[in-house]
């Protein structure tokens, strides 16, 4: 249902953008209704690595009015290379946020956007690759990650942080680019992404913590999220070396709560985003009134 509400949305969007449809359509595409039309209380989470910072600063028009019509209320990023605080937060204005934390202003930073305020729990740099952003809005902490492969002590520190926050039954969503892979998806890999090589390590010990796999709950369909044709011919020479290389590895892990209030999850592969990032992004959803339901009833 996920998949088919959206390819129906890409197409119409298509159409509009060549003035093919009318105005009256206009409500349809852009109400960011992804579950249930009768529970309008939803937040709408994406998570995208943007490439360099938009396509090395290439897209970013492209990409903000992409994210502009997803209408969501939290946006986590990888790889905003060249961009400081005050660039994301004048970016986070075009697609409607007006809250947003950037981990550092040089190499491959992580930030969130939010149209809630944003409470900056950490900015952890030291002893990792990248680093991590522990941020809190919307009533949930976010901790946003870009992985180094191989280099598990990362998903460690993260799970030890993160630890006394489920013990005091608050929520979490760890979210970004794992440079890693899921068991759920290994026949897919195995039958497909025959030059990649398949490591489990990063999902296994998130998911050992009773993390949920949101995309593959309601999406189990969707087993790529890189790369994208923008990627040819530096990284591969045709669409033929280019599909031996497709796989999952941009991840959005709730809690347990939040994993039972979900009601969306997907991964677009929209064609507007071969031409603006590697990676496609992410798009989860949860229900609002189900969070505060579950959390009356005691949680876990």
């Amino acid at each position: 249902m996920v998949t088919r509400f959206y390819d129906v949305k890409e197409k119409i969007v298509g159409s509009l953008l060549r003035g093919s449809i009318g105005l009256a359509i206009i409500g349809f595409i852009f109400t960011g209704q992804f579950c249930s039309a009768d529970e309008p209380d939803v937040l709408r989470v994406v998570n995208w690595n943007v490439l360099y910072g938009f396509n090395y600063k290439k897209s970013i028009e492209q990409g903000g009015g992409w994210l502009r019509c997803q209408q969501a209320d939290v946006v986590a990023l990888q790889e905003l290379n060249g961009h400081t605080q005050a660039d994301l937060e004048n970016l986070a204005k075009s697609w409607g946020h007006d809250h947003a934390a950037i981990l550092k202003e040089k190499g491959f930073p992580v930030g969130l956007t939010s149209n809630q305020p944003i409470q900056v729990i950490r900015r952890r740099v030291k002893g990792f690759h990248h680093g991590y952003l522990h941020c809190k809005t919307q009533g949930i902490h976010f901790v946003v990650v870009h992985f180094w492969p191989g280099k598990f002590n990362e998903v460690n520190w993260i799970l030890d942080e993160v630890a006394p926050l489920l013990q005091r039954d608050e929520r979490v969503i760890i979210l970004g680019d794992f440079n890693g892979c899921s068991r759920k998806d290994e026949a897919f890999l195995v039958a497909n992404a025959k030059l990649r090589e398949r490591d489990y390590t990063f999902v296994d010990r998130v998911e050992a913590k009773g993390f949920v796999d949101i995309v593959n709950k309601h999406d189990s369909t969707a087993k790529i999220s890189c790369p994208s044709p923008i990627t040819i011919p530096r990284w591969s020479k045709d669409m033929e070396e280019l599909k031996l290389k497709r796989y999952r590895i941009d991840f959005l892990f709730a809690d347990s709560v939040l994993a039972r209030a979900s009601c969306a999850g997907t991964i677009s592969l929209a064609k507007e985003i071969d031409e603006i990032s590697d990676h496609y992004p992410v798009i989860v959803e949860f229900d609002n009134s189900k969070i505060r339901k579950l959390e009356i009833e005691g949680g876990n």
